[in-house]
């Protein structure tokens, strides 16, 4: 149907959501997920669904032990519209709408830094307190 054909995949069938290697940042956690989008107050959705990106630098911009514990990561979102999503990174320091666009099996940002998508993940990057990080869908 026409509907289906247009909306954003979320979960697991996104191409965005996984675990990536982000060269600025050696070894360090970039783990993405997309959730469907908020109810509004008046009950509606919006159609864009939601881009969450949880990471940690480590020390000096590289990792090479897992986060101490959840507290350590950092997390920011925003909103994704086809292949391209607007990330809020201003609780990093960062720019509140970075545009990323998703290609070639990673993330590109406008600086020209890419994450790549790990294919079976990295869960020895999460700390160990948080094994998985679950979808709440």
């Amino acid at each position: 149907s026409t509907a289906s054909a247009t909306s954003a995949k979320t979960g697991a069938a996104s191409p965005w959501t996984g675990d990536y290697d982000d060269p600025n940042h050696p070894g360090c956690l970039r783990q993405v997920k997309v959730v469907g989008p908020p109810l509004r107050p008046d009950g509606t959705r919006s159609q864009y669904p939601i881009v969450e990106v949880k990471g940690y630098d480590g020390s000096g911009g590289m990792c090479t032990d897992r986060p101490p514990s959840r507290n350590d990561i950092w997390t920011v979102s925003g909103q994704l519209r086809g292949n391209q999503a607007t990330l809020d990174f201003s609780s990093k320091g960062g720019p509140s709408n970075l545009m990323a666009t998703y290609q070639d099996g990673g993330i590109v940002f406008p600086d020209g830094n890419k994450w790549t998508k790990v294919p079976r993940g990295t869960p020895g990057r999460l700390p160990a307190d948080m094994s998985t990080l679950k979808s709440e869908s």
